[in-house]
Order: C-alpha cells, then structure tokens, then sequence
C-alpha cells in the first residue's frame, strides 16, 4: 500500500481511539446523587407534585444513589408487591435517621415507601428504573481489560446496597459529574490534536 493510502487509515484509527479514549472518560464521571422530592424533601406531594412524575423525568444508573432528607417520617425498601399495596410490614430495609442515601447498586427496579400509616395510600411511595450507563454496555460487548467493580468514593453518599443510609448534604436535583466529564472531553480533543499532529510529521 502507498504512503499516501496509509495516511487516511492512520488518521481513522486515531479518530476511533479518540472516541474510545472520550467514552471511556465518559464512563468513569462520578456517580449522580438524587434528592428525592427536591428541596422539599421525602414527604408527602402535594396535589401538583408526583414521585412518579419526578422518577420518569430523571435517568438513573448503576452507581447513582438517592438521597432521602426527611422528618418524622421513614423510608422503606420494599418489593413490588409491597409497593403496589403499600405494605410497611415486611419492608426489605428501613430507615428512619432523616438523611438516608440508597446507592443503586445494580440495574432493575427500586421501590420505596413511606413508613407512616396512611402516607403510602397518598402518594408517599417512589419506584425507579436503574439501567446500566450505555458506555458500560458498549465496554462489556468489546473485548479488553476487567475492572473491578466501581465503590462509593468519601464524601458522595455511596454505601452499601438498599441496607446502608448515610447523610449527605441536602439540595435539589443530582449532583453533577460534569468536571469528570469534561476533563474526558478535554483528554478526547487533545488526543485528536496530538493526532492531527502526528499525521503532519508523517
């Protein structure tokens, strides 16, 4: 093959290993804290407010948590048979501190329960669907090295699965990754200059 024909190959593989090199900095942004019912909190909604509503708006993935902040009030772990019925009595884990973070640790579906009789039957109950962030599922298709699974890093709330709960500061919406984020941005464009720089050189 010609000089001139392996230029424009070079310049693609090194366009794919930017790519890579940019979803793999994706892949690695911290995980996402949710503040389940924003800055009012675990509580009851009222009339123009729904868990529901709000778990459908937001993305959830391996690795994020939610935060609860809340008074006189608990949060249980249930199963969907509990959930759909609102049956406190055999939850699957309890909190009752007032700051409790649930990092979702694996990919399905969460359910949870207000612990105060009659708050589940007015809407105090929150389900959402964790899914697996694309980037990890395009890394598990595609031969390469094993990593081992991600842990809560200090400070994010992290813990355990559904049995753990730990304070964490309060807000509204997700914390946000986006510094990880751009610094794989950042990592991506320069692989792509120094690219561009090397096929110059050749």
């Amino acid at each position: 093959m010609a000089a001139g024909q392996r230029k424009p190959q070079q310049a693609l593989h090194l366009a794919a290993l930017c790519l890579v090199l940019f979803l793999l900095a994706d892949s690695a942004a911290e995980a996402l804290v949710f503040h389940v019912g924003g800055p009012r909190g675990w509580r009851v909604p009222v009339a123009d407010t729904s868990y529901g509503w709000w778990a459908m708006n937001n993305r959830f993935h391996v690795g994020d948590a939610l935060y609860f902040k809340y008074t006189n009030d608990s949060v249980l772990v249930v199963d969907r048979k509990a959930f759909d019925g609102c049956n406190a009595t055999e939850p699957l884990a309890r909190f009752a501190d007032g700051a409790t973070t649930v990092r979702l640790d694996r990919p399905g579906f969460f359910c949870f329960i207000s612990g105060e009789p009659g708050h589940c039957e007015v809407g105090q109950k929150l389900i959402v669907r964790v899914m697996v962030h694309p980037a990890e599922q395009a890394a598990a298709a595609s031969p390469g090295p094993a990593y081992p699974p991600a842990t809560s890093r200090p400070g994010r709330g992290g813990g355990g699965g559904a049995g753990s709960g730990s304070s964490s500061s309060s807000g509204s919406g997700a914390s946000s990754g986006a510094t990880t984020v751009a610094a794989g941005a950042a990592l991506a464009l320069a692989m792509a200059v120094l690219a561009g720089l090397v096929m110059r050189v050749q």
